[in-house]
Parts: C-alpha cells; sequence; structure tokens
C-alpha cells in the first residue's frame, strides 16, 4: 500500500468497486476549468487592445486635409484693396492710396467678366469640399476651431440696416460659385495659417507656420443665423458680411481694432448657395493681405509672412511703384511704363501727436514732410529745384493717413517725388524719375 494510503494500480478495493481510471479528464459534471483565471490586465493594456485606428490610407488622409466636419463645402471671403489717397505736395493738397474693395469669389476657374481695374484688390471666396464619408465616420460635424468658442452674432436691430444681399450702387456683385477652385479642408485652428496651391483646379489646403508665406490666417467661427434667417437671400456681398460680423471677431482677436484702409482685410469662409438654401450659417472668420487684382486669375491671393496682430497695418508702397492720379482725388497704382503722376521713394514713420488723436490736415502735412524729407533729399537736390522742361520742377509729396487708420495705430505713409508746371498742376511722365535729372522728358506722356 503506498504511503498515501491509496491501493497499487490495478488494485481492487475490498469491498470490489472500481477506482476511477485516471487519465486527466476532470470528472464527469465538473466545468471547464479557466486558464486565465489568475491573470491581471491592466488599464493601460486594455486601452491599447481595444483602441481603433483607422486605416492607413484614411490616416494619411486626414494628416493631409484635416478631420472631416459635415456635408457643407465652405467658402473663403476676400476684401477690398486700396486706393491711395494723395497727400499734399510740398505746399499742395493731399492724395489717398485707393481703399482695396473686397470682393467674394466663389469656387471655379471662369472669370467673371469686366468690372475689374488694376490697382483694386479682390479677395476670393474658395470652396472647401470634403474627401469620401468612408474614411470620416468618426469625425465631428462642425467646423474645428481649437481653443475659440462659436460666437453668435446678434440679430439685426430695427433701426439697423440689414446686410447687403444684393451689390451696392456701382460695385460689382461677388463672383458666382463656379467661378473659383474648390479647396479641400476640414479642420481650421484659430491663430494657424493657411496656404495652397493657386491653381484654378481643386486642391488641398496646408496648414503652415504663420512666418512662412501664407494665404490665410484663422481667427473664429461665427453663426449668423440670427442675422440671417432661414428665408434670407443668399448674400452678393461676403466681403460687407466679413466686414460687418467678423469685425468684432477680429477686434478681440487682434486685441485691437483693424486699419478699415490698412493693409490686412476680414474675410470669411462661408457655406456656398446650397448648403445656405439648406440652413447652413455658420462660417470662420479670418485675416487676408490685400492686393493687386488680375481678372486672368480671379483665385489668385497675395500671400504674406507674419501673423497679424501686432504687424504693422499701413497700406504702404516699395520705392519704384508708380500712381496714376485719379478724379476722385484717390491714386491708382499703374506700371512707371505707363503715365503716371507720382512715384514712391520709400517710406516713413511719423511721430504720434501729444494725445495721439488724428492730427489736423495742417499738422498732418508738417509731421508727414519732415518724415519724407530725407527720401526727398536726391530729388530735391543739385538745383532740381529749379524749372526744367516746359516749366515743370519736381515736389515731393505723400499718401494721407485717414483719422480711422490713425486711430487704428497707423502711423507709416509713402513718400513720393512727382512733376508740376508752373500753375502747379500734376504732370504725367513714363518712366522712372532719374534723381540726377528728374524733369527729363516730362511732359511727354498723356493721361
Amino acid at each position: 500500500m503506498p504511503a498515501d494510503g491509496m491501493p497499487p494500480d490495478g488494485a481492487v478495493p475490498a469491498d470490489g468497486t472500481s477506482l476511477p481510471k485516471d487519465d486527466g479528464a476532470p470528472p464527469a459534471g465538473a466545468a471547464e476549468p479557466d486558464p486565465f483565471a489568475g491573470l491581471v490586465l491592466d488599464d493601460a493594456f486594455v486601452a491599447a487592445a481595444t483602441r481603433y485606428e483607422a486605416p492607413a490610407r484614411t490616416r494619411d488622409a486626414i494628416a493631409r486635409f484635416g478631420a472631416a466636419e459635415d456635408e457643407r463645402s465652405p467658402l473663403l471671403a476676400k476684401p477690398r484693396p486700396t486706393r491711395a489717397r494723395r497727400g499734399r505736395w510740398a505746399g499742395s493738397a493731399g492724395r489717398t492710396p485707393r481703399p482695396p474693395r473686397g470682393r467674394s469669389l466663389l469656387s471655379s476657374p471662369s472669370a467673371t467678366g469686366g468690372g475689374w481695374t488694376r490697382g483694386r484688390v479682390i479677395l476670393a471666396v474658395i470652396s472647401l469640399t470634403l474627401l469620401v464619408s468612408t474614411l470620416v465616420a468618426f469625425v465631428r460635424s462642425e467646423f474645428d476651431l481649437d481653443d475659440v468658442p462659436r460666437t453668435t452674432v446678434p440679430a439685426a436691430a430695427p433701426s439697423s440696416p440689414a446686410d447687403p444681399t444684393g451689390p451696392a450702387a456701382g460695385e460689382p456683385a461677388d463672383a458666382s460659385d463656379e467661378s473659383l477652385p474648390e479647396l479641400h479642408r476640414w479642420k481650421w485652428e484659430s491663430g494657424r495659417c493657411y496656404r495652397w496651391t493657386q491653381v484654378p483646379v481643386d486642391v488641398s489646403v496646408d496648414d503652415v507656420p504663420c512666418a512662412t508665406p501664407h494665404l490665410f490666417e484663422a481667427v473664429g467661427r461665427l453663426d449668423l443665423g440670427p442675422a440671417y434667417p432661414d428665408d434670407a437671400p443668399y448674400p452678393s456681398q461676403w466681403n460687407d458680411v466679413a466686414d460687418r460680423h467678423c469685425g468684432p471677431l477680429v477686434t478681440k482677436y487682434l486685441g485691437y481694432s483693424l486699419d478699415p484702409f490698412g493693409r490686412y482685410a476680414a474675410s470669411t469662409i462661408h457655406p456656398r448657395r446650397p448648403e445656405w438654401d439648406s440652413g447652413g450659417r455658420e462660417v470662420v472668420c479670418g485675416l487676408v493681405v490685400k492686393g493687386e487684382a488680375d481678372p486672368s486669375r480671379p483665385w489668385f491671393l497675395d500671400t504674406f509672412s507674419g501673423g497679424v496682430r501686432g504687424a504693422d497695418q499701413a497700406m504702404i508702397f516699395p520705392a519704384g511703384t508708380c500712381f496714376r492720379h485719379a478724379a476722385d482725388e484717390l491714386d491708382d497704382v499703374v506700371p512707371c511704363e505707363e503715365p503716371h503722376h507720382t512715384e514712391s521713394v520709400g517710406t516713413a514713420v511719423l511721430p504720434d501727436t501729444v494725445d495721439g488723436a488724428p492730427p489736423s490736415a495742417e499738422r498732418f502735412d508738417e509731421l508727414a514732410e519732415a518724415a519724407c524729407a530725407p527720401r526727398f533729399a536726391p530729388y530735391l537736390g543739385h538745383g532740381n529745384g529749379a524749372r526744367g522742361n516746359g516749366g515743370v520742377v519736381v515736389q515731393g509729396n505723400w499718401h494721407l493717413i485717414r483719422p480711422e487708420s490713425w486711430r487704428a495705430g497707423t502711423r507709416s505713409t509713402t513718400c513720393l517725388v512727382g512733376l508740376v508746371d508752373d500753375m502747379g498742376q500734376a504732370v504725367a511722365t513714363t518712366g522712372r524719375l532719374d534723381p540726377a535729372n528728374p524733369a527729363a522728358g516730362a511732359g511727354t506722356a498723356d493721361v
């Protein structure tokens, strides 16, 4: 008998019953043993094991285009360009650069026709499309602007006119929905900057550092519903919508007012007409730079580097830019080979007034003449104050800074030189002025 008191193998108990055969199987009616009964899984392991990871193709698409939103395809609105208001000739009356007019251009490559003139800056309205739904079923269905809560505009008060839904007198309507390419982008983050290849085809949008050249700086999202009920017609002047409704959001974002005649303008990414008619009223407000309009490329925007916050807003023009006087006391930018009246010789920063308020016209002229004097010197020296061909003489000039711009912090102006006759009237010329003999060839151009 073994030590444990059990009979040896093959032995029969004294009562004649058979012992159960030990073949490793569990007794009849017993439960299967759990091989993982003693295993303990920590939370990190469980989370990693159960996390869904999209296929590589989906991940690549999201990395490139951002997360999908809803099925609306928003569009981008563009501001108005500026013409310059002439300042005084050093002892005469002043002008200003022509203010930029913004335009809403939409989604395909065809140009919209006439009405575009050199020196008028337009803003494109770009359409945004979505990737196929199978790639984006797990993302949120709203504009994704991180860190900026959605703002709702108040309904227009009875005493204030509603936003224009048709063009103002003398102002062409925005381009049609088919006039520009579509941009592929879902996610627009406040404070981030974006760029895309400017061609008349569908293109993707890249999120780029603001220090590098870009086209659009996102500010925040806005619900236009209270100001535009469901039966409101589709706006034809998105630039006016941007000025009116995105302005407060832009002011909060910058910490100060946008110069209405300056370098930058508010813009919107907004729904296309079909989405608008279906109730889409959410827009993304942002900032763009004003530039020269090109009717052959209505989708084209000027790039700019650096964030808008803290940047000089002044609409200034580099040396060598030429201007032709218009009948409305504004200056249009033209090629120097064409007849023109003044030429930029650089820029100058004016000192502030004692109280910071806009100076009087006389005081502004004093400040501008003193600030531009070093720029004028090469043209006014060497006897150039004497009358040249036809009795013309070179004189200094500058662009005015409007009171609204001064209050917004603008202090920079463009210094100009041009030719005047013995009656003090501007004389048109062609080509660049030569500091050694600026009156040479004057009076040979007709405007």
